[in-house]
């Protein structure tokens, strides 16, 4: 059985084809990654800088206290992240620059410390020191149980202020009670008041679901087609060098079976 080599002209040929294929190919893919990448640095920069601290607990005659107020710290940093209005960063004393501010007495350890809400000028010298634009305090104000109707009441409060002019862009005061009735222990109830709440208040202070409307022009419903078409050119160009390549050497070992199948004539009867 004969092999099919390509002879080395058409091997040139087709190779030729293929890095010029690939010169061209690769660098459009490389340009449309950039461009995705660029489109989500733009969306990503116009939003604000927004460093959440955690709530103060003055108030808090719950029983506990630190599930409540971890609680109220994830809702919300959760809200205010699904705004699409904020990079959100949830405050800690451990926080890198932070640390590093503390560490070099920039900030002193009342500075760091709890509360934030009561006064924002600790909040706002951090977030200028740090370099975010915006901050968030709140405060869980009142805690009440009615034993008999088993039922926990919270009064929260919650602030948005721009950190560059010091202004309370926004702040907002709720109260609220659990579910009643049933066998929910007063801890239970707690966190039930307090969820509910949140959730209220972090709605009124921060709206969900209005993204940031990123200044980029609409990409029109014909252009992915329109790409697909761009690339065929390629494909094809390729089928032909390959096609070239086979034909060439088709030809050359066509070429040489037939000198291969000559025979001497046979001898005269």
């Amino acid at each position: 059985m004969n092999t099919l080599r390509m002879q080395p002209a058409a091997a040139r040929t087709l190779a030729v084809l293929v890095a010029a294929c690939a010169a061209l190919w690769l660098p459009a893919r490389a340009t449309a990654a950039h461009e995705r990448e660029s489109r989500g640095n733009l969306a990503q920069a116009l939003k604000k800088t927004l460093l959440v601290f955690p709530f103060d607990m003055p108030g808090a005659g719950a029983p506990n206290v630190a599930d409540v107020q971890g609680l109220l710290n994830d809702i919300a940093q959760a809200r205010l992240t699904a705004t699409g209005r904020y990079v959100v960063t949830p405050f800690y004393r451990t926080l890198g620059p932070v640390a590093r501010l503390h560490s070099e007495q920039q900030l002193t350890d009342a500075d760091v410390a709890p509360p934030f809400a009561e006064d924002t000028r600790k909040a706002l010298k951090i977030a200028r020191l740090v370099g975010y634009e915006t901050v968030f305090v709140g405060s869980f104000d009142d805690y009440q149980y009615d034993e008999s109707a088993h039922k926990a009441s919270v009064t929260l409060s919650g602030r948005l202020v721009d950190v560059e002019s010091g202004k309370v862009a926004k702040s907002v005061t709720l109260s609220g009670t659990s579910a009643s009735g049933g066998t929910a222990k007063e801890d239970e109830r707690t966190l039930d008041a307090a969820r509910q709440t949140a959730e209220k208040l972090m709605t009124q202070l921060a709206p969900g679901g209005t993204a940031v409307i990123e200044p980029v022009t609409p990409t029109p419903a014909s252009e992915p087609a329109r790409k697909r078409r761009n690339t065929d050119w390629i494909w094809g160009l390729l089928a032909i060098g390959l096609g070239l390549g086979i034909g060439l050497s088709s030809g050359g070992g066509g070429g040489g079976g037939g000198g291969g199948s000559d025979n001497p004539p046979p001898p005269p009867s």
